[in-house]
């Protein structure tokens, strides 16, 4: 398990890129996307995929006293998510 204990903790994501913190502590920090998008396609195809442009994901972790900025700029992009329990998403943050 990972722990992030600074004071702040930058994710800004340029395109086509994207920061994923599983199993994590994210404690008293803050999570900025910052990501520009245009003309980009995102697809998920097949089973259990994850395509992302642009976006942060953050899975089975514990996200306490942070704050949490979505900036993201998206224009003529496409996000399309095809087949069983497949997620595509463009310039968003996710926490699950």
């Amino acid at each position: 398990m990972k722990t992030f204990t600074t004071a702040a903790v930058l994710a800004i994501t340029a395109v086509m890129s994207f920061n994923a913190m599983a199993e994590s502590k994210v404690n008293k920090s803050i999570i900025l996307n910052k990501s520009i998008n245009k003309g980009n396609t995102t697809v998920a195809i097949g089973k259990d995929n994850l395509a992302s442009t642009g976006s942060i994901n953050i899975k089975d972790s514990k996200v306490n006293k942070s704050i949490i900025l979505n900036k993201s700029i998206n224009k003529g992009n496409t996000t399309v998510a095809i087949g069983e329990k497949n997620t595509a998403s463009t310039g968003s943050i996710t926490i699950e």
